[in-house]
C-alpha cells in the first residue's frame, strides 16, 4: 500500500496537479509542524511515529519550500504580508518540544537556507535536561529484553508481547495513550513500574535530549524565534484553569528570562485546546497559538487556532509536495466520498445477492 501511495504521489508531481492545487491555495498559508531531526534513520521503536526527520529529508523538504513559498515568522504571518517574494504562498516552519537534535542538524540548514523557524520548548525539560516521557517509554520498549510485559491499562492488567518489532510499536501505542492520559504521579510511578519489568535501567537508556539553554540562546539570537510549549506538556485540557494559568505565565517567565526577549506564541502541548484554553492564553499575555489540525489556514489564520501540516519521516519529498499543495485534503475528501457511496452499493449488491440466493434455494424446492 505504501508504494502504491509513493506512485501515486509521484504521479500527481510529474502531472502537475500538485503546482495547479499550489497556485489556487496561493492565498491560503501553510505551517510544518516538525518535532525533530536527525542525522540518519533511528530505529523504528525509539523513533516511534517518525517523529525525528532524517537530515538529507529535511534539507530536501526545505529546499523545496524555499525556492516555492515566501517562509516568514510567525508574526508575520498573522500581518500577511509577502514582502517581494509577493507572487508565492506564505509558509512558516515549527519545531515542537525542543529537542537537542535540532541544534546540529535543523538549524544549520535553516541558517544556510536563510530561513526562519520558531522553536516551541517544554521549559520543565529546558531546565532539567530530562528527555521526555514519551521517549523514555519508547527507550524502554526498544531496549528490554523482554518478551512479555503486564501493564496496567485502564484499571485492568494487560499482557503484552515485545518479542518482535511489530509487537513493540503496537504495545508503545498502547502505552502512550495510556500515560498520556494519567496525572504527572501516576504517569512517573507507571514509568518506574516498567522500567524494574522490562529489566532495564533508565539513566543508560539511548533517549534524544532537550536542548541546553546555551543551545537556545545561540539559536536565539540567531534568528531562530522561541515560543512556549508549556511547563510539563501535560494536556492543558487536564489542568484547571488555576493550574492552566500558572503553566502559561510560568513557562513564558523562564523563557523571557533566558532569552531576555519577549515571547509571543503559544503551541497547546498535544494539539488540545478549547475557547477556555484560547482566553486563558490570551489572558497570559500571548499573541497567539498553534494546533495540530492538519490543514492549510485560510488567508490570515485565527490567530488562536493556527492550522499546522505535521511532517514525519515517512513523508518522501513526493509526498511532501502533494500534502504542502493541499492536494492531499482533496485527495482525502473524494476518499470520503467515494466511501459513502461504496457503502449504500455494497448494501443493496449484498441483498440483490441475498435474494437471489434465496430465490435459486426455493426453485430448487419446487423441481
Amino acid at each position: 500500500m505504501r508504494m502504491l501511495k509513493e506512485a501515486v504521489y509521484r504521479l500527481l508531481v510529474l502531472s502537475g496537479a500538485s503546482w495547479v492545487d499550489r497556485r489556487l491555495n496561493r492565498r491560503k498559508s501553510l505551517v510544518l509542524l516538525y518535532h525533530g531531526v536527525d542525522a540518519d534513520t533511528v530505529s523504528p521503536v525509539l523513533n516511534f511515529g517518525g517523529q525525528h526527520v532524517r537530515m538529507q529529508r529535511f534539507e530536501r523538504q526545505m529546499r523545496y519550500l524555499a525556492a516555492h513559498y515566501c517562509v516568514v515568522p510567525l508574526d508575520q504571518l498573522l500581518n500577511g504580508t509577502r514582502g517581494v517574494d509577493a507572487g508565492k504562498p506564505l509558509a512558516a516552519v515549527t519545531f515542537d518540544d525542543g529537542y537537542r537534535n535540532l541544534y546540529f542538524f535543523a538549524y544549520p540548514v535553516l541558517k544556510r537556507l536563510a530561513l526562519p523557524a520558531t522553536v516551541f520548548v517544554i521549559t520543565d525539560s529546558l531546565q532539567s535536561g530530562r528527555p521526555r516521557w514519551w521517549d523514555r517509554l519508547s527507550a524502554m520498549v526498544a531496549s528490554t529484553q523482554s518478551s512479555t510485559v503486564r501493564v496496567p491499562v485502564q484499571g485492568k492488567e494487560h499482557w503484552f508481547r515485545l518479542g518482535t518489532l511489530a509487537e513493540k510499536q503496537a504495545a508503545l501505542r498502547v502505552l502512550a495513550r495510556e500515560l498520556q492520559g494519567l496525572p504527572p504521579p501516576q504517569r512517573e510511578a507507571l514509568l518506574a513500574r516498567l522500567a524494574v519489568d522490562l529489566g532495564v535501567k533508565e539513566p543508560m537508556l539511548p533517549t534524544s535530549p532537550p536542548l541546553t539553554v546555551s543551545q537556545l540562546r545561540e539559536m536565539a539570537a540567531d534568528g531562530i524565534s522561541v515560543g512556549s510549549h508549556g511547563c510539563s506538556h501535560d494536556s492543558f485540557l487536564h489542568l484547571s484553569r488555576a493550574q492552566l494559568l500558572a503553566e502559561l505565565t510560568e513557562s513564558k517567565g523562564v523563557l523571557e528570562s533566558v532569552l531576555q526577549r519577549p515571547v509571543p506564541w503559544l503551541a497547546y502541548p498535544y494539539g488540545d485546546f478549547s475557547t477556555d484554553v484560547a482566553a486563558a492564553a490570551r489572558e497570559a499575555g500571548y499573541r497567539g497559538a498553534l494546533t495540530t489540525i492538519e490543514r492549510l489556514n485560510d488567508g490570515i489564520p485565527d490567530p488562536w487556532a493556527v492550522r499546522r501540516m505535521g511532517v514525519d519521516d515517512t513523508m518522501t519529498l513526493a509526498c511532501f509536495i502533494v500534502a504542502t499543495s493541499g492536494l492531499r485534503d482533496v485527495l482525502k475528501a473524494l476518499l470520503r466520498v467515494c466511501r459513502s457511496w461504496r457503502s449504500p452499493f455494497v448494501a443493496l449488491v449484498s441483498d440483490w445477492s441475498k435474494r437471489r440466493r434465496a430465490a435459486y434455494v426455493r426453485d430448487r424446492g419446487q423441481v
